[in-house]
């Protein structure tokens, strides 16, 4: 265990090493590096940072030590008060306050649908990451009237890990080279993906699938609870387990033939994923796990209810690991997308190693698929193994609609740039107006994703009325079409660390009133979404100190200023940075649909803009090989001409072989179509 140690929250992967030289003067020694420079005074033992031109971020004080051998928590301050009083921290996580975009402390707890970090990123111009001897038992921090931030360290010993970084980008980079890049996730995984718990039998699946297709609203999967492996949920089995409890099975219910029905699903289009419990609950099961060892110990911030707590495996124990790949192993071979793992939270690090043993599985299963999963909590470091996140089980009002996009962004800033929620609430019943609100919102987060509770109506659109559903199937449409983009984006991510969802802040550090934003946000640098999150379809959207442009729209208008809007049930206020060419699709049912339309390039003029499209197969690692297509757009303002260049082998069915290229000035809409060649251009003089 860490230090010295091997980490589950570090990639370990091995960076090129970083040249420094180490300085003197006088009692200060320290080493200074081309980003950067740390200084320790031997006699005060004072700590300072410093960025690459010298500037102190954060004077530090002395680190004391315990003062008996059985004391196991110290504690330092760093004060950077001198510079910032308040400074605002990003990047810990979406607790302990739900919804907020900066945090004043870190708990690092794991819970139902909050994660706390022991990181964070300050805007005085540095990050930190502290891990500990015991991953389980992470370090603290705290803000500090004075402007400093506190940390306690449970144990003896701890590695600090310090950043320079003057931006939230340069942040998300370090970030992601201690931890772990997030791999580009499988094409389908931003599709629209319906969830339930309650999918009643084979003919019920069918059925249901069979009534998105004829109603043209898009889907890419079905996501299963306990329903897809076992007729009763094992909430009420006791700590010994039941005999008859089936932990790794198929409910024949549903699943009759698994192989050749979920054969027969993929052909339409859709993707199957079921849930995961940490547990067993099987006694046969659990009688083996302990006898090895294999049961953790019962933890007093786990939510999870009394009788779940005591039968949690122990996936950091590698042959625990072992166990589980060898019985979920038929689940990958017979075709299944991906697992959605829930009640994880008994452990810090349990996510963390259930997903090491998941991405292990299907490495053996199909060595070149992209692994993918869905988690109700997260440690640093999970996005490296292909893993989203969702914010746990919620209730259906307007307050936790309002809340959510904050814990989403707050994802991004720590690290998870694949994030969700449970899309009308997890319990009870949204009204119409509500679900159709947050299916829209949901357009501009990572993960698409709608759930409920057994008890609950599910979130099929065509059971909330005429009204419900086509606003829902606009939105969908609209998300689709949108998917080229975000895609190009993931691979962005792939490769800085920058999310998909971006709090304004990143782009505009100096507009105070973006600080601490979380009813608008940017996907990408350039689109920028003001959803309504609240009743009756009205809102104010402020528009930073630039020019906007409505999406799809000619006119432009210049920030910043706050506008009035209000929006009818089927409208979502969308606004597109001048200085953007932005890639827009056909409207497919499936992202596994190959469409004959070309790709509409929206060009938004005010500015030199450019954009990276990438195009691969959706669903194989070979991107990481270098087989994908990257068109490099750039749009030149004064001119007023579109160039491209073409680099990449990669030449598949769902490859765009056409151009619209469709200029919005304030003179009107004009388009070209063209072939999209190697290296051309077109002009708009």
């Amino acid at each position: 265990m860490p230090p010295h140690g091997k980490s589950i929250f570090l990639s370990g992967t091995v960076q090129p090493e970083t040249r420094f030289t180490v300085t003197h003067n006088g009692s200060i020694t320290g080493i200074k590096t081309g980003f950067g420079e740390l200084l320790v005074d031997e006699k005060t033992q004072q700590w300072s940072l410093h960025d690459r031109s010298g500037a102190t971020l954060a004077p530090w004080s002395p680190l004391p030590k315990p003062s008996l051998p059985s004391v196991h928590s110290v504690v330092f301050k760093i004060s950077p008060s001198s510079l910032k009083l308040h400074p605002r921290c990003y990047g810990s996580g979406n607790a302990p306050v739900l919804g907020a975009l900066s945090q004043t402390e870190a708990n690092s707890r794991a819970g139902n649908g909050s994660t706390s970090l022991p990181q964070y990123w300050s805007d005085a111009g540095y990050g930190t990451l502290l891990v500990t001897d015991n991953d389980n038992k992470p370090a603290t921090w705290k803000a500090k009237s004075d402007g400093g931030v506190e940390w306690t360290i449970p144990g003896e010993s701890a590695d600090l890990y310090l950043m320079p970084a003057a931006t939230l980008y340069e942040w998300l980079r370090n970030d992601s080279e201690l931890t772990g890049f997030a791999p580009v996730p499988p094409r389908w995984s931003l599709g629209y993906l319906q969830s339930r718990w309650g999918w009643k039998d084979k003919a019920y699946i069918e059925e249901t699938l069979a009534r998105f297709r004829k109603d043209r609203l898009p889907v890419d999967a079905f996501i299963f609870d306990f329903e897809w492996y076992t007729k009763t949920p094992d909430y009420k089995v006791k700590a010994p387990g039941d005999p008859q409890f089936a932990d790794f099975d198929w409910n024949p219910t549903l699943f009759p033939d698994p192989v050749d029905q979920i054969k027969a699903l993929a052909r339409q289009g859709l993707h199957i994923v079921g849930i995961r419990k940490p547990r067993a609950g099987n006694s046969e099961n659990l009688k083996m796990a302990r006898r090895l060892g294999w049961i953790l110990p019962t933890n007093p911030d786990d939510p999870n209810n009394p009788n779940i707590r005591t039968r949690n495996i122990d996936y950091s124990n590698p042959a625990a690991r072992a166990w589980w790949e060898q019985n979920n192993r038929k689940f990958f071979e017979a075709g299944m997308s991906g697992f959605w793992n829930d009640e994880g939270e008994t452990s810090y690090t349990e996510y963390s190693y259930w997903n090491l043993a998941g991405e292990d599985l299907l490495k053996q299963v199909d060595p070149n698929a992209r692994f993918w999963s869905l988690n109700r909590s997260f440690a640093p470091g999970l996005q490296r193994f292909g893993a989203a996140a969702w914010t746990g089980d919620i209730h259906p009002d307007w307050e936790t609609l309002a809340r959510t996009p904050g814990q989403l962004l707050s994802y991004s800033l720590s690290g998870m740039p694949y994030s969700a929620c449970d899309i009308g609430g997890f319990f009870d019943n949204p009204t119409p107006e509500l679900l159709i609100r947050w299916m829209q919102a949901g357009v501009f987060f990572p993960i698409l994703r709608s759930h409920s509770h057994l008890d609950s109506t599910p979130r099929f659109p065509w059971l909330y009325g005429q009204d419900a559903e086509a606003a829902i199937g606009k939105a969908l449409n609209l998300r689709y079409q949108l998917i080229p983009y975000y895609y190009s984006l993931a691979f962005e991510n792939d490769l800085t660390g920058v999310p998909l969802m971006r709090p304004l802040v990143m782009e505009f550090p100096g507009d105070d009133k973006v600080a601490d934003m979380t009813d608008e946000w940017l996907m990408g640098k350039g689109l920028l979404v003001a959803p309504v999150l609240s009743q009756g379809g009205s809102r104010d959207i402020y528009l930073p100190n630039e020019r906007w442009f409505r999406f799809g729209a000619t006119s432009s208008i210049q920030g910043p200023q706050t506008l009035h809007a209000i929006s009818k049930l089927d409208e979502i206020p969308i606004y597109v940075r001048a200085g953007t060419v932005l890639p827009i699709g056909p409207v497919l049912q499936h992202t596994g649909e190959a469409g004959s339309e070309p790709l509409e390039l929206q060009i938004y003029p005010g500015r030199n803009a450019t954009f990276d499209f990438i195009e691969d197969d959706g669903q194989t690692l070979n991107y990481r090989n270098g087989d994908f297509c990257r068109t490099s757009f750039s749009w030149n303002d004064q001119t007023k001409t579109l160039s491209w260049k073409i680099t990449g082998s990669y030449k598949g069915k769902n490859c765009f072989r056409t151009l619209k290229a469709v200029l919005l000035s304030q003179q009107g809409a004009t388009s070209r179509n063209v072939s999209l060649e190697h290296e051309s251009s077109v002009s708009f003089q």
